[in-house]
């Protein structure tokens, strides 16, 4: 009868015809795995840099724009000609909700239009790849106070018409309330964002990688959030024609219908782009 070794598992030792094969198991198992988890954390999208300063409220001081969307407009310098250099906040109320409540309940409080007016306000700051954006999270209480002022030139252009392809997202989680702030697994999240009264932007990328926002509105500059529901969160082509205010782009859509899925196929296929007398930034 031959004499092979049986492996007891309550033993001490592990007999010599086992330990050899285990060992070199136990570290090829290490090994795949090891690799198997570069490979997957490689394949992953990168972390968004987005900021929201969740618990820390700011005040600032401008122009209060309600067109496209309510934002502060503020004066960060003036450019070597000695024009004003504009920055635009775009505000966002609490909550998955737009801004507009909240500055008609105050304008009925004071009993005046706040359009035009220069605001004190004080919120949550939201921002990320250039654009800032200002959380009203005390409400009505979140306007400190209002003054008479002359205001500053808008700086306005009509871009023509252009046609693009991307996504349609709501700016409070794509620009830092949210991580990941876009794409199909937030599209439920933007919708009722969306839904509830926030502007709703489009994310392009040009075939080199550069990304433009653009606030949606209607043709003729009335909100469409209702209408683009269906596809938010989805690759898209929009056309519609482009109005640049101050440092916002804005695209105009003539019909929301119109709008043409792409399918996650081509979003791994190419790049998004645009066509048509658009620039965009170098």
């Amino acid at each position: 009868m031959p004499n092979n070794d049986f492996y007891i598992g309550y033993l001490e030792k592990m007999p010599p015809s086992f330990r050899g094969p285990v060992r070199v198991f136990v570290l090829a198992a290490a090994l795949l795995l090891a690799l198997a988890s570069f490979i997957i954390v490689k394949g992953q999208q990168a972390f968004s840099t987005s900021t929201f300063e969740l618990g820390q409220l700011t005040t600032v001081e401008g122009t209060l724009r309600m067109e496209p969307a309510p934002m502060i407009q503020l004066e960060t310098g003036k450019d070597s000609k000695g024009h004003p250099i504009l920055q635009s906040i775009l505000l966002i109320g609490f909550g998955k909700h737009g801004a507009e409540a909240t500055l008609e309940k105050v304008e009925a409080q004071r009993k005046l239009k706040l359009d035009g007016k220069k605001l004190k306000l004080e919120g949550t700051l939201i921002y990320h790849d250039g654009k800032t954006l200002l959380e009203l999270t005390q409400k009505e209480k979140s306007i400190l106070d209002v003054f008479d002022v002359a205001p500053l030139n808008r700086q306005l252009t009509e871009l023509g018409q252009t046609t693009l392809r991307g996504e349609i997202a709501d700016p409070k989680c794509y620009f830092g309330v949210m991580k990941p702030g876009e794409g199909k697994v937030h599209r439920s999240c933007a919708a009722r964002c969306i839904a509830g009264g926030i502007p709703p932007i489009f994310k392009a990328v040009s075939n080199d990688g550069q990304v433009q926002y653009f606030i949606i509105e209607g043709e003729d500059g009335e909100p469409i959030n209702q209408q683009l529901l269906p596809i938010v969160g989805e690759p898209v082509q929009l056309t519609g024609s482009v109005v640049q205010y101050d440092d916002w782009l804005v695209l105009r859509l003539k019909d929301a219908s119109s709008a043409q899925r792409l399918g996650a196929r081509f979003m791994l296929e190419a790049p998004m782009c645009n066509s048509g007398p658009l620039s965009w930034p170098d």
